[in-house]
């Protein structure tokens, strides 16, 4: 052998003796990073994470799994970590038995039809340490596990015990929404991937509104993993979701004590208020923005003096006007279409503008306008096909000739 193979086995000789080691002698730390609850203005619970020092080296936890793995050792690592975190949170939970701590399984091992039955050590030292089993909550990879009968059984196996089930990093890598129904979780904790830069990010913003929409819909409650930044914690917020994780309220800690826990309140206060104030003032917009869209309807409508013959009223309206970035109007009674659309700009090649004679009795900006008291609508954000801008539909009912109509703006908030 040279001298360049000698080195790799000399290499791969001891990063095999470092993981035995590690092992063997329990050489790693556990970490809690605190789990919130806005509602209940509490930290919810703790997930338990794994750190290592080897030889004053610190050991990234994917590297230390990822050796384990290639040394056949995850299983004994996996129960090794586990064990250590939920004696380390009996402490806890001497404190305030309200407490829940979220336990990481090697996902891959679950495929193991038999991994149920090697796993009973920690359902033992729960039993030991006079634990209910619904203070744990159990996460897993979904996307991770390939044998779905395994991955059912391991899931009603530990429900039927107490325990709950948990998805983690959902909404990417292969997650699939089939699993949600075989698996039947307590709680989905959406992948941080999904609230990067997720103020400038409309689509990431509706999958996370989706997601959460259809956990609550479903009795799923919803965890928003990985928020740094205050302005992603509002926007969550305002999507429904109440428990968080992330370094806005804590990073991982080796022990979290009574000033730490003091601290992590009053940041969950601080952002309670600062959302409250946020939603009045948004509510008062709304209704300033509204007013807005009214009279740019109406002057609209003042300049039309005949609806068959305003095509140039309308056309100088949106050169006029940058904000508007289509324009149609609707018969009322039969909901058909009086003109082609009237819109400017760069459009999709793939769109297509209705065309006059076009029915709308589906659309919500005309039935929502029918039954309106004051004739008016206003959708919420969309990215607008033609264009790819973020826009809203306002729509206004108006006669003219004693024969009803709905005028409707699509306007422009942000463009593209």
């Amino acid at each position: 052998l040279d001298f360049f193979q000698k080195d790799i086995i000399f290499i791969l000789m001891e990063k095999c003796i470092m993981i035995k080691n590690i092992i063997n002698d329990e050489l790693i730390e556990i970490y809690f990073q605190p789990i919130v609850s806005i509602r209940t203005k509490k930290v919810y619970g703790f997930e338990a994470l794994t750190r290592c020092t080897y030889k004053g080296e610190i050991i990234p936890p994917d590297k230390l799994f990822e050796l384990a793995k290639k040394e056949n050792l995850s299983f004994e690592l996996d129960v090794m970590t586990r064990n250590k975190a939920i004696k380390k949170f009996s402490e806890y939970y001497k404190k305030d038995n309200n407490f829940i701590l979220f336990l990481n399984f090697e996902s891959t091992l679950i495929n193991n039809t038999g991994f149920i039955e090697k796993n009973s050590k920690f359902v033992q030292t729960i039993k030991e340490l006079e634990i209910p089993f619904i203070n744990f909550v159990l996460e897993i990879k979904e996307d991770e596990i390939t044998n779905t009968e395994s991955l059912k059984k391991f899931s009603q196996f530990y429900k039927n015990l107490g325990f709950s089930i948990a998805l983690d990093d959902f909404g990417t890598g292969s997650s699939t929404f089939d699993r949600i129904n075989l698996i039947k979780p307590n709680i989905i904790k959406i992948d941080k991937s999904l609230f990067n830069n997720i103020e400038n990010n409309q689509v990431n913003k509706e999958i996370v509104k989706a997601i959460s929409k259809m956990c609550h819909n479903i009795g799923i409650r919803v965890l928003a993993e990985g928020v740094e930044e205050q302005q992603t914690v509002l926007i969550a917020m305002k999507m429904g979701i109440n428990i968080y994780q992330g370094y806005y309220f804590s990073k991982p800690q080796a022990q979290i004590d009574d000033i730490k826990n003091s601290y992590i309140i009053s940041k969950i206060v601080e952002i309670g208020n600062i959302f409250r104030t946020n939603t009045i003032n948004t509510i008062k917009n709304k209704r300033k923005g509204i007013e807005e869209h009214d009279l740019l309807s109406k002057i609209l409508i003042d300049k039309i003096t005949d609806i068959n013959d305003c095509n140039e009223v309308i056309k100088n309206e949106l050169l006029l006007n940058k904000k508007i970035e289509a324009i149609y109007i609707i018969d009322e009674q039969s909901s058909k279409q009086i003109h082609d659309t009237f819109i400017l700009g760069d459009l999709n090649v793939h769109f297509r503008p209705s065309k006059e004679g076009e029915e709308h009795y589906l659309k919500d900006y005309y039935y929502i306008t029918l039954e309106s008291k004051k004739g008016i609508f206003l959708s919420n954000k969309y990215i607008s096909y033609a264009t790819g801008s973020i826009c809203k539909t306002f729509a206004k009912k108006f006669t003219k000739n004693n024969i009803n109509y709905i005028l409707c703006l699509d306007l422009v908030l942000e463009h593209k």
